[in-house]
């Protein structure tokens, strides 16, 4: 759903903009480096606005993020209010996804849609595959993203 969000903000002029000045400023990958210790409360990120969770997820989901969080809720088993911190907790996970793919692939806002997107053009909606970035969050290869974030969530929840 985060995904969906910023690919969305990303197709549109004005909010693009808005979105790759944020992950120019703020999310530029660092946070993976170190990701766990960080999310556990070891550690802490360099620039404050990189783990702000809350900011995110309110920018991307505006008024939907009770839905989302119903719809974690019903995938997760999770109760709706953890449901809310997991995504929290994963979207600067996923801004800093972003944010190195930009920094690596030197994009500019065009080639981040275009990458967001699956590699399409605006317009073309990727349904039948998987886009970079969630092949990226992949982690066990399945074609299902989901549950590997879901994972990572939940034992950042348990600690």
């Amino acid at each position: 759903m985060l995904l969906d969000a910023i690919s969305r903000n990303a197709q549109n002029q004005q909010t693009g903009r808005s979105l790759f000045g944020a992950i120019e400023k703020d999310h530029d990958g660092g946070i993976l480096g170190n990701l766990l210790t960080i999310l556990g409360g070891k550690s802490k990120a360099s620039n404050p606005k990189t783990m702000n969770g809350e900011g995110i997820v309110n920018h991307l989901l505006g008024k939907h993020q009770l839905e989302a969080a119903q719809i974690i809720s019903q995938m997760s088993q999770l109760n709706i209010f953890k449901s809310g911190v997991l995504m929290q907790l994963i979207a600067p996970v996923i801004m800093g996804v972003v944010g190195q793919t930009r920094k690596s692939g030197g994009l500019d806002l065009g080639g981040l849609a275009k990458v967001l997107l699956g590699g399409k053009g605006q317009g073309n909606q990727n349904r039948g595959g998987s886009t970079i970035l969630e092949k990226l969050l992949d982690r066990d290869g399945d074609g299902n993203m989901m549950d590997d974030l879901l994972n990572m969530g939940m034992k950042i929840l348990k600690n």
